[in-house]
């Protein structure tokens, strides 16, 4: 699938659903991989950056409108699904997962245990900073604020401001 706005370096390689609007812009080295049971959903005027890797072997990512993915992004297993919304900035190196792995059991390896999957919930009007990675089950609510190398578990309430690790309120918008 080449078209004008995505590079011909770009690979998209989708078993299953993907909606990519005319207006949607993919810079070169990016990977779109979705396995059989995988949807993925653009909304108009996403831009993603060179080199973001976008991962779901199963389950689904819904963008809203001016979405934009900054360098090497990776969407990682979305299996509960990621919403994000309308007019929200990724920085460059954010890493969003939806698995994770259980290690409970020391009787069998990490690799053959079950995985939790958990959705993700990016509002309206966000800004993730660089090298920021939000976690499995992450709600990060309208016109926040993530700094940069933040790492975002659980809920963060609406036009919070913040960073670190993990992410801690410092201030509303």
């Amino acid at each position: 699938m080449i078209r004008k706005g995505i590079h011909a370096s770009v690979i998209i390689d989708v078993q299953g659903e993907i909606t990519l609007p005319d207006t949607t812009i993919i810079e070169p080295g990016c990977i779109i991989f979705g396995g059989p049971s995988s949807k993925f959903t653009f909304g108009a005027m996403n831009t993603i950056y060179p080199a973001c890797t976008f991962r779901i072997d199963r389950g689904f990512m819904t963008t809203g409108d001016q979405v934009s993915f900054g360098p090497q992004c990776m969407i990682y297993e979305p299996r509960a699904g990621l919403t994000i919304g309308d007019n929200v900035l990724i920085a460059g190196s954010v890493m969003i997962c939806g698995v994770q792995h259980g290690f409970a059991k020391t009787n069998i390896s990490i690799r053959d245990q079950e995985t939790t999957d958990l959705p993700v919930r990016i509002g309206n009007d966000v800004w993730i900073g660089m090298g920021a990675i939000v976690m499995p089950g992450a709600t990060i609510g309208d016109g926040c604020v993530i700094g940069a190398g933040s790492v975002v578990t659980g809920t963060i309430p609406p036009r919070s401001i913040g960073k670190g690790v993990p992410f801690k309120k410092t201030r509303d918008r």
